[in-house]
């Protein structure tokens, strides 16, 4: 093993014909292996190949410790300190970069030539940019390059595993340590002015270490095809204020420009879109977006903080669906403790947190507290005109002529902008020519087929009638049978005539053993 004493091997020595075992130990396994017999040598080196793939040359061969050892001008281990700092998977990548310029200013010299640990560079691709940088390796940087009277060895390690983080260490003659303190601070600051991910739309995951990856939102989503209630917006655009123009005047007098803004309202009711058009719009004015997964959110989400601040610029962070990982403390709240310890740091920082739940009530009231979230902007159904507004927006360009206004007026209570979607696409892919009419809409309104509601216990339809078999098997769901119904509903709002046919087929049910109820 790498730093291990050598090893004693068991030694035949002939005297005067007689045998004994001795000790002795090999200091020069070349040299060894060079003063046996020919036969003798190329058998062990053969042997060596085919254990550990190589025993030529071995004095050529430096150890990580050889090579800093004689990059330091040392004649030993004890003459050396060095600094170390963990890094987590974002700044892995950008201290890899900044070394990377180091490297090729002072022509560094790299090592070690052992064949276990070779130099390696990677790639890593950003968007549609990709980066070459260190991953595993040490760089000898002489005396007068990195510090003035004496030389420096750094090493990266920039591999991730579940017992190992990535790390730069700063390697120094005793008497220099403050100066590889400054070395690995100026090395810090340039990696984050490198940052491959400032400026951009990014995904924060979860592995063994934090993780950045560049995303995409669709480019189709603007303020004019998303149609919410105009109080959302300005609840926005006063948290964009706050990070992007009026940080200063208010760290200044004490009110933390920091903010936070949780979108409630129900599935499907455009929180999602909302998010989407503040990310694209962020970017374009210099913002870095951060989304991020739940994982990450239950688990690093002080980690994500901590990421963002060392971006500089304003950044906003994206929570979506945070009651994912988020719950009221009482019913076991896994990621509670993570979101108020990173909410409360840095109130001075340029962030915006933008989270959003379908239900509010399962937060616990310290998470949605004043100086976490600062407003609860409700994202409701919208109304007929907006309504139409969505549905307007949806046909533009389709061929066809449709009826906004009567299709909305036409729409049951409830309905989210993604069951409007939803009909749109239903009615098109219906459709035998291509053109969408305000006919085929109507038409997908009332079949209801829209709504992918998973089906209730027993239902045959996706209106609330059902039909259940009546009889002493019990059902599926192992619910008890349903007694026949002696008198058929009574069923309101409806023609006559649509009547008198509910009424026959409730009869008709009955008499072949069916019993039918309403949801």
């Amino acid at each position: 093993m790498r730093g291990c004493p050598p090893r004693r091997i068991p030694m035949t020595l002939t005297e005067t014909g007689t045998t004994r075992a001795a000790q002795a130990p090999i200091t020069d396994a070349a040299a060894w292996i060079d003063a046996l017999p020919d036969d003798s040598a190329q058998a062990l080196r053969a042997l060596g190949d085919l254990l550990v793939g190589t025993t030529r040359d071995l004095a050529d061969h430096e150890t990580e410790e050889m090579f800093t050892v004689r990059g330091l001008g040392v004649a030993g281990w004890s003459g050396i300190l060095y600094e170390s700092t963990y890094l987590n998977g974002v700044q892995a990548t950008s201290v890899a970069l900044a070394l990377g310029e180091l490297i090729s200013r002072y022509d560094a010299e790299l090592g070690p030539e052992d064949y276990t640990t070779p130099p390696s560079y990677t790639q890593t691709t950003v968007g549609e940019t990709a980066y070459h940088h260190p991953k595993l390796l040490r760089a000898i940087f002489p005396a007068g390059t990195l510090l003035h009277g004496a030389p420096m060895v750094i090493g990266i390690d920039a591999r991730t595993g579940v017992h190992h983080e990535p790390e730069i260490t700063a390697f120094v003659t005793r008497g220099h340590q403050v100066e590889a303190r400054e070395v690995l601070d100026t090395l810090m600051a340039r990696a984050y002015a490198l940052h491959p991910y400032r400026g951009r739309i990014v995904r924060a995951g979860a592995g063994e270490v934090l993780r950045f990856s560049a995303m995409s939102l669709p480019a189709a989503l603007r303020r004019e095809t998303v149609v919410v209630d105009a109080g959302v917006w300005r609840d926005i655009d006063l948290g964009i204020a706050a990070v992007r123009d009026r940080h200063a005047f208010l760290n200044a007098h004490g009110l933390a420009s920091r903010r936070g803004i949780l979108l409630a309202g129900p599935p499907g009711t455009g929180k999602s879109a909302v998010s989407a058009v503040v990310a694209t719009e962020a970017v374009e004015a210099g913002f870095t977006v951060i989304y991020v997964e739940a994982n990450a959110g239950k688990y690093l989400l002080t980690k994500v903080i901590e990421e963002a601040q060392r971006l500089g610029g304003p950044v906003v962070i994206v929570l979506e669906d945070v009651d994912l990982f988020v719950r009221d403390r009482r019913g076991g709240g896994g990621g509670l403790g993570e979101l108020l310890q990173a909410m409360d740091i840095a109130s001075d920082a340029r962030i915006l947190t933008l989270a959003s739940t379908n239900d509010p009530a399962t937060l616990d009231a310290a998470a949605v507290r004043t100086g976490r979230f600062d407003s609860i902007v409700e994202v409701g159904y919208p109304d007929t005109a907006a309504a139409a507004r969505i549905l307007a927006a949806l046909v533009e360009n389709m061929p066809g002529e449709v009826d906004c206004a009567a299709v909305a007026a036409r729409l049951p209570e409830r309905t989210s902008g993604s069951d409007l979607r939803e009909i749109v696409r239903r009615a098109v892919l219906g459709g035998s020519d291509g053109a969408l009419t305000t006919r085929a809409l109507l038409a997908e309104i009332g079949s209801g087929r829209y709504r992918a509601d998973p089906p209730r216990r027993g239902s045959t339809c996706s209106r609330g009638w059902g039909l259940r078999r009546v009889g002493t098997t019990p059902l599926p769901d192992h619910e008890p049978p349903r007694p026949r119904t002696a008198d058929p509903p009574v069923v309101r709002d409806l023609p006559l005539a649509q009547i008198r046919v509910a009424e026959l087929i409730v009869s008709a049910c009955q008499n072949t053993g069916l019993g039918f109820s309403r949801h």
